[in-house]
């Protein structure tokens, strides 16, 4: 939502996407220091059933394209936040992970906000 607001609002696309990609990094870091004791809270009080099948096509996904491809889709495809969440579940190398999200938030950033200011542009 920040995107389409920020530019209804005349702000410079340069300055949302530097707005979102602080704001996205501020969001998957808190959720990668937090994340690994939600992660050990979880699997005591539920055990590895209660990620099921998500889990073994996640698992899928991460030998099809490694850390650094999940780090870089999973801010796009599910949200900063959320992908991060999503990763610390299923990969162990997480402070890889965590550069690549922060890398894959700030392309992402980039990618969404010239987007949305070319798409206002045109019309």
């Amino acid at each position: 939502m920040a995107i389409p607001v920020g530019l209804a609002y005349g702000f410079n696309p340069y300055v949302i996407a530097i707005t979102i990609s602080l704001g996205s990094a501020a969001g998957s870091t808190l959720v990668y220091i937090f994340g690994s004791r939600v992660k050990r809270y979880v699997m005591s009080k539920r055990g590895e059933k209660y990620l099921g099948r998500s889990k073994a096509k996640m698992h899928r996904y991460l030998n099809k394209y490694g850390v650094i491809g999940l780090g870089l889709l999973l801010p796009g495809i599910f949200g900063p936040v959320l992908g991060m969440a999503i990763g610390i579940t299923i990969v162990r190398a997480t402070n890889r992970l965590l550069i690549w999200s922060l890398i894959g938030n700030v392309i992402w950033s980039i990618l969404l906000s010239g987007i949305g200011a070319l798409g206002i542009t045109i019309f």
